[in-house]
């Protein structure tokens, strides 16, 4: 078969580094530490998470010609906590898998609480708590376990 083939196209696999989830500009851990900021920090606002101190997050094109910086734009913080709310079946099997193997773990009892002004309705709410227990797994499951679990155990798992 030629190079080039759509026939090869599809045998080929993807070939993704661990740090970059499906359908995300940013890489994973530098997103799952600033969403982490915003639900722990009461006073927190997307704007403050996205650019702190002011500064601006980005990255360069790789080609001159284009725009000379790409910021990150405090949207992608709302985005990425309802991404992460939304994988509450993601969150059960973590637990689940954690209680397995540690079974003295207590990431089952955390509730995840949010300050009312981060919300404005139950549904927001809820997503914004199962957000801030996610984090918490994922941080516990880190320690436990030698895969993270962005994007090696959620990708098994079929959650992304």
């Amino acid at each position: 078969m030629p190079v080039g083939d759509a026939g090869s196209a599809v045998t080929s696999l993807p070939i993704t580094p661990a740090f970059v989830l499906p359908y995300k500009r940013y890489a994973c851990q530098t997103l799952l530490h600033l969403v982490g900021i915003y639900v722990e920090n009461d006073q927190q606002s997307y704007r403050q998470t996205a650019s702190p101190g002011k500064r601006v997050i980005g990255y360069q094109p790789p080609e001159p010609s284009a725009i000379e910086e790409r910021a990150l734009h405090h949207s992608t913080i709302w985005c990425m906590l309802t991404w992460l709310g939304s994988l509450g079946t993601a969150l059960a099997q973590g637990r689940q898998q954690i209680q397995e193997h540690h079974p003295g773990s207590t990431c089952h009892r955390f509730v995840g609480a949010v300050a009312p002004p981060k919300y404005r309705s139950p549904t927001r709410e809820e997503l914004l708590r199962r957000s801030r227990q996610l984090l918490h797994l994922i941080a516990e499951w880190e320690a436990l376990f030698p895969q993270k679990f962005f994007p090696r155990f959620a990708t098994r798992a079929g959650f992304l």
